[in-house]
């Protein structure tokens, strides 16, 4: 009687814990997956995504997969600053066409900024962000100024989790 009972409450542990491992997922990605929508041409290093442009700044989106019917619980971007004066920005998003208005709507993230010019990477907080489901799409955008003195500014990653 005493070992059903024990193999009855493990069982149920387990099956528990599988089940609300199911319900959370976190992603990092790297910061090449970002896609140039405006601004400098970038090119890559070691899987981020860099501003090689000494003169203009470079704009990414930065797509996120958003598998279950969750909200972003926590959500950043890793990025090197190296430009003396100019911080990158960066902000999450989500977004969803809507047919009967012919246009897009969604929710749009705070801009967070590095913190001035370092040889660290820093990791910007885009925080929390509601609205998902099944139309709705995830996405990061963000904003990496030019080179300065040979130093090239970067996006190196971005995570998000949902829970």
């Amino acid at each position: 009687m005493f070992q059903l009972l024990k193999t009855t409450v493990l069982a149920s542990a387990c099956a528990l814990a599988a089940a609300s491992a199911l319900a959370a997922d976190a992603k990092n990605y790297p910061g090449s997956m970002g896609v140039k929508y405006s601004g400098a041409t970038p090119s890559y290093s070691s899987s981020a995504i860099v501003n090689p442009s000494s003169s203009s700044w470079m704009y990414v989106d930065l797509p996120a997969i958003n598998d279950e019917d969750n909200d972003i619980l926590i959500s950043y971007v890793r990025v090197l600053d190296r430009h003396y004066s100019s911080d990158v920005r960066c902000s999450i998003n989500q977004a969803y066409w809507n047919n009967s208005a012919d246009t897009m709507y969604g929710w749009w993230g705070t801009n967070v900024y590095s913190t001035g010019s370092s040889s660290n990477s820093q990791t910007l907080s885009t925080g929390p962000l509601g609205g998902t489901g099944m139309n709705v799409h995830t996405y990061f955008s963000c904003a990496v100024p030019p080179t300065y003195s040979g130093n090239q500014s970067r996006i190196i990653s971005y995570y998000v989790y949902e829970g």
